[in-house]
């Protein structure tokens, strides 16, 4: 009889080699040793399993990280390639190598022809048959054969925390997809990292042609916000998704008569960007209330910063891309290291952001209201 040692990179494999690992047990191990006319050779089995459980523990623990932040990521890379369940079979081939080749060794071997090929995991010894009871146990065999039972125990032990992980990667995954708040959390969290990860546009982008790609599509026909980030989880990989999240902000900005910077930083609130450029040009009006010379005031710039209402790991991205850019003022704009020093300076006196934007609007009232 021959025997099947295809793995389909699909959950119901996964479910299925779980089963059979923890069928596992002393006298299953035992009953391996007679299994063949020919035993396998214990300590070159033994060797082969603690080279796979360190190769296994690496692809664990790379595992275990990459869990940490893919159920957060509305995209990642070769959605179109693999299904969930293959890309993390992808993730763990030394571990299903030696799971295949530990289960092909303890198959009977049948002297007859039969068409059907069951697989290795519902015919080994390990998980299949009844199987007898040991009188004496593994403690009655040689010192190698115990170790490799040891061995065993620790691997098959790894082997199923490694296999639940991944599927209940896939469990949490299709629950996400099913919440429409979780779905669109994590759809604008990324959204805003895509666009706070993009550089500074040149002049010479402002009439920059912006093909439509599948996902933007979708965006554009899509009933509501929540659908499309509903239906569109996990489905595109990085490159198109932080495209689509741009070419998206710039041609809603656009049309509303911002700049591609500002249409980027200011996605979430058009109009606050306008204020913002209108804010940028009086700069200079607000230091003259104040009796400041030669150079912007250092607390002034730090309101300033926190009144534009951007997340914190955007705040340096605007002021070094956007504002030193755009300010033509007569006085002198400050290095952004300068800013951060006194927004140390402010926050060891315990001046909370909420203060600084009030302490910001007071000095615009200053200028007559008209910003």
């Amino acid at each position: 009889m021959r025997y099947s040692t295809i793995v389909e990179k699909n959950e119901a494999t996964l479910l299925e080699i779980i089963e059979a690992v923890e069928q596992f047990e002393e006298d299953r191990f035992l009953a391996t040793l007679s299994v063949r006319s020919h035993p396998y050779d214990i300590q070159q089995t033994t060797q082969l399993v603690r080279e796979y459980q360190a190769k296994m523990n690496r692809e664990a623990l790379a595992l275990a990280k990459f869990s940490e932040t893919f159920i957060h990521q509305y995209a990642t890379d070769n959605n179109r390639c693999f299904e969930t369940a293959q890309l993390l079979f992808n993730r763990i081939r030394s571990t299903v190598s030696i799971t295949r080749r530990l289960f092909r060794k303890t198959c009977p071997i049948v002297r007859r022809r039969v068409d059907d090929r069951p697989s290795i995991f519902q015919r080994s010894v390990l998980s299949f048959g009844a199987c007898q009871r040991d009188l004496f146990g593994v403690s009655a065999f040689d010192e190698s054969v115990r170790v490799l039972y040891e061995d065993l125990q620790t691997f098959f032990v790894t082997l199923i925390n490694v296999l639940s992980l991944c599927r209940h990667m896939i469990h949490t995954e299709r629950t996400v997809r099913e919440d429409d708040r979780l779905c669109l959390s994590i759809y604008q969290e990324c959204r805003d990292r895509a666009l706070a990860g993009v550089k500074s546009f040149t002049d010479s982008c402002a009439q920059l042609s912006l093909p439509e790609t599948e996902l933007l599509k979708r965006l554009q026909k899509a009933k509501s916000l929540t659908a499309y980030a509903k239906e569109n989880y996990h489905r595109f990989d990085t490159s198109e998704f932080e495209f689509t999240v741009l070419a998206e902000a710039l041609l809603k900005g656009r049309s509303s008569g911002l700049t591609d910077d500002e249409a980027r930083l200011w996605s979430h609130n058009y109009d606050h960007a306008l204020r913002v450029r209108k804010v940028v040009g009086c700069l200079d009006r607000l230091a003259d209330a104040e009796g400041q010379r030669g150079k912007l005031s250092g607390a002034m710039m730090v309101e300033f910063v926190k009144w534009c209402q951007l997340a914190p790991e955007m705040e340096r991205n605007m002021y070094k891309t956007y504002f030193l850019p755009t300010y033509r003022g007569r006085l002198q704009a400050l290095s952004w290291s300068t800013v951060c020093k006194v927004r140390k300076e402010h926050h060891d006196m315990g001046i909370s952001d909420a203060e600084e934007c009030a302490s910001f609007e007071k000095r615009l009232l200053a200028v007559d209201g008209e910003v």
